[in-house]
């Protein structure tokens, strides 16, 4: 399957998840009252410790952030990542400065679950409408932990050929910048397959 997926098919891929990411940052900036700056999303076909090495060069160690299982016409997991110093100033831009810290700490689970539920949730369900097919999502996680900790997370199995779709983001206005991954099982991905190959038909039909 790894070798399935065409150049065609690869830019698709990221069109798709361009549309998909600049629909996340309009719901994200109503959120944090903030222009939200985004990169155009990579795709890369790796294996797990390829990933674990690629994590660590774009990430400090101490990592925080929301993870969401999906399955449907593609299964996998998709993750928002930012640094953990910066958890609680994004759970600010968020609730807003009205609360102690205390507060904000105590909130600060249930609103990055939230956050990455509009975020990631946005980003898939775009794929799967311009594609014609059904995805489900699961219930998002927060999570704090290292580069390791969070691809044993997203990553069920050491042999997993997974696709990473990576777009970082940034606040214009403050030094917060994060990073979303769509971690997508190529051993069961022969639908997605179909379902690139039909949607480039109809373009070119």
């Amino acid at each position: 399957m790894i070798n399935a997926i065409n150049q065609d098919q690869q830019d698709t891929i990221v069109e798709l998840m361009n549309i998909g990411v600049g629909r996340a940052a309009s719901a994200l900036s109503k959120l944090v009252h903030d222009e939200v700056l985004l990169s155009v999303p990579k795709v890369d076909f790796v294996d797990i410790p390829t990933a674990e090495i690629h994590f660590a060069k774009l990430l400090p160690s101490a990592l925080a952030g929301v993870t969401q299982a999906f399955e449907g016409f593609i299964s996998g997991k998709a993750a928002l990542i930012f640094p953990e110093e910066r958890s609680l100033e994004l759970v600010r831009l968020i609730v807003g400065n009205e609360l102690s810290a205390s507060e904000i700490s105590e909130l600060e689970q249930d609103t990055l679950a939230e956050l990455g539920n509009i975020l990631l949730n946005s980003c898939l369900a775009t794929l799967a409408n311009i594609l014609h097919r059904e995805i489900k999502t699961s219930l998002p996680e927060a999570y704090t932990g290292n580069c390791h900790n969070i691809l044993k997370r997203l990553c069920d199995r050491d042999d997993s050929l997974i696709m990473l779709v990576q777009v970082d983001f940034s606040l214009s206005q403050r030094e917060l910048q994060g990073y979303l991954a769509f971690i997508i099982d190529l051993h069961s991905a022969s639908s997605f397959h179909d379902a690139l190959t039909e949607y480039l038909e109809k373009l070119l039909s």
